[in-house]
């Protein structure tokens, strides 16, 4: 009694270490049936269980569409289908065939596989002419044995399944349906894939001259009565996601099975180039592209209608053509006003742009003088060292860094003036507009070294979509408006605030003077071209600011400072995240 206690341990713990073995899962076409693939199959995972350890061998029944959707679904490691079948899978999922099945009825695997068509030993029916106007039975439409391959021998000689059969029916697996349907009588005739009569003669599933194959191709060392020509046999594919040593073990397992009981083995894999060739010419599978309509056959059917299109279609153009005539006049004409406005535009823009820069020139000119002055003092103080003797490292380099910092700062006062009046396109760009601004300023303060300017910037490096440049020409106008109406309100020394802000998806600018304000009769005429309250003004800052600012999908508005004299100008800019089409002005 202890020995048989062991031994049920011994075994519960192995069938435990097995299942807890990785899976490796084989999907196969079960063409005769669940229970058949079991029955037909076990020997290959025996062989290849004892053959490969560390892993488990599993198969699992499928119908060819379950089966394609398996390996579409990375389900299974490895399959074996009929020889169509492989050549579809291998066209669109690279599977790869690494063995073919040898079979007791062939002495050769590359003639291994037919159809055969069926009938009962009475029937008149002898070869493939007779089966017009007959009922016939295959498997399915993509079975490759039980309806491919015949449907190639009825296409050479002439016959179309869909117009010569009184009808056409496919029973699916399992294939034995067919033979019975042809027993019974409900089928004149049926297609199955070669060796099923003989496998099921010797089963004892169906007597011995009952049944018998039509058109039948005696073949020279194949065993089975078939109606077609022989292709190679079933494959053992691998496929694209298996790894490729676990698919080497098993192709060298495969290779060294020994012949079963039953007579099967596996060989090298065979040239499946005749299979794709069939696959072809019946223009399905990976080929049911070509059985498109093409347009003779389509002039044929249609060509009634196609000429009627054909008058319509010329019709059409020549209405066509008289409209895009007239709209391109039109249209021309429409872009040379356009064009027009848009030059008057920019020679607007320019004009303004350097009427600021002729404001603030000779400021900047004075302002230039500093680094300017500063650079010639310490050149002429190294000299002085130099002549002298004094060649301490640390003096001359303070002063070397000195001049190469002023003449920075007079570098980038001369090329931001330069680019201020340069004339170009306005083009959008996506820019941290606190940057701009503060460049501006920078600008602004060097032409006006008395102005108080308070900034606050509260925007971080949010960015617009919009010109850079035109938008400092912008702040610039604003920023002089400021500082003439607190000059003529005979507060010139008052600080203009200059406040950028951002919430809701856009930065608003805010530029608050403490000048005398405006009227209701000028802020009604603010942004009229050529209006101006100033004696000197040009009357284009305000009108060019604006168009300026909503060319680029913002706002530009002004109203009275509600606690104190003086006027308050806001424009609002969307950020670049949340302009849908940005254009250039």
């Amino acid at each position: 009694m202890h020995w048989l206690f062991a031994l049920a341990v011994t075994l519960a713990a192995s069938f435990a270490s097995a299942a807890d073995l990785p899976e490796i899962r084989i999907g196969v076409l079960a063409y005769k049936g669940a229970d058949a693939v079991r029955q037909d199959w076990s020997y290959v995972t025996r062989h290849l269980q004892a053959s490969i350890p560390g892993v488990r061998f599993v198969l699992a029944d499928y119908d060819q569409a379950g089966l394609t959707r398996a390996v579409h679904g990375l389900a299974i490691d490895f399959a074996i289908t009929s020889s169509g079948h492989y050549v579809a899978l291998e066209h669109s999922d690279g599977a790869g065939r690494i063995a073919t099945l040898e079979s007791p009825w062939t002495d050769s695997p590359r003639l291994g596989i037919g159809s055969a068509i069926i009938v009962r030993q009475s029937s008149p029916l002898h070869d493939l002419a007779d089966l017009k106007g007959k009922n016939v039975m295959a498997v399915a439409p993509d079975a490759f044995g039980g309806y491919q391959i015949a449907a190639r021998e009825l296409k050479e000689a002439g016959i179309a399944p869909a117009h010569d059969f009184a009808s056409l029916r496919y029973s699916g697996f399992p294939s034995q349906q067919i033979i019975a349907a042809v027993r019974s009588g409900k089928a004149d005739a049926g297609i199955v894939r070669t060796c099923l009569l003989e496998q099921m003669v010797a089963q004892g599933l169906v007597a011995r001259g009952e049944l018998r194959v039509i058109t039948t191709r005696p073949i020279a060392g194949f065993r089975c009565a078939t109606s077609s020509r022989l292709y190679p046999d079933w494959p053992f594919v691998t496929l694209r996601q298996t790894s490729p040593a676990l698919a080497k073990q098993v192709a060298l397992a495969l290779l060294a099975m020994p012949r079963t009981e039953q007579g099967y083995s596996w060989t090298v894999p065979s040239d499946y180039q005749s299979v794709d060739e069939l696959l072809h010419e019946l223009r399905i599978g990976p080929y049911a592209h070509l059985n498109k309509l093409t347009f003779d056959a389509a002039l044929e059917r249609y060509w009634g209608w196609m000429l009627l299109a054909l008058a319509l279609l010329v019709a059409w153009a020549v209405h066509t053509v008289r409209v895009e005539y007239l709209v391109s006049r039109r249209t021309q004409q429409l872009h040379a006003l356009q064009e027009q406005a848009r030059q008057r535009q920019a020679t607007q823009d320019h004009t303004a742009r350097l009427a600021i820069l002729g404001e603030m020139a000779s400021a900047i000119a004075h302002e230039l003088n500093q680094p300017l002055a500063a650079i010639g003092n310490f050149a002429r103080g190294m000299v002085r060292r130099i002549e002298a003797g004094r060649l301490e490292p640390a003096p001359l380099l303070d002063g070397a860094q000195e001049i190469a910092t002023q003449s920075e700062r007079a570098g980038a006062i001369i090329r931001h003036i330069r680019a201020m009046a340069k004339k170009r396109p306005a083009q959008s760009t996506a820019f941290a507009l606190s940057e701009a601004l503060e460049q501006a300023i920078a600008l602004f303060r060097a032409a006006h070294p008395h102005a108080q300017i308070t900034t606050e910037m509260n925007a971080g490096q949010t960015q617009v979509l919009a010109d850079p440049q035109q938008v400092q020409q912008v702040l610039l106008n604003l920023l002089k408006n400021a500082l003439d109406a607190q000059a003529e309100n005979g507060n010139p020394d008052h600080p203009v605030s200059v406040v950028l802000q951002h919430g809701d998806g856009a930065c608003s600018v805010t530029v608050r003077d403490a000048g005398g304000g405006l009227d209701e009769a000028h802020f009604a005429r603010l942004y009229e071209p050529f209006f101006t309250t100033k004696a000197e003004g040009l009357g284009l800052g305000m009108s060019l600011s604006k168009s300026i600012i909503e060319s680029f999908g913002g706002t530009l508005s002004a109203h009275a400072n509600d606690d104190a004299p003086g006027l308050t100008v806001c424009f609002r800019l969307p950020e670049a995240t949340h302009v849908e089409t940005p254009h250039d002005q």
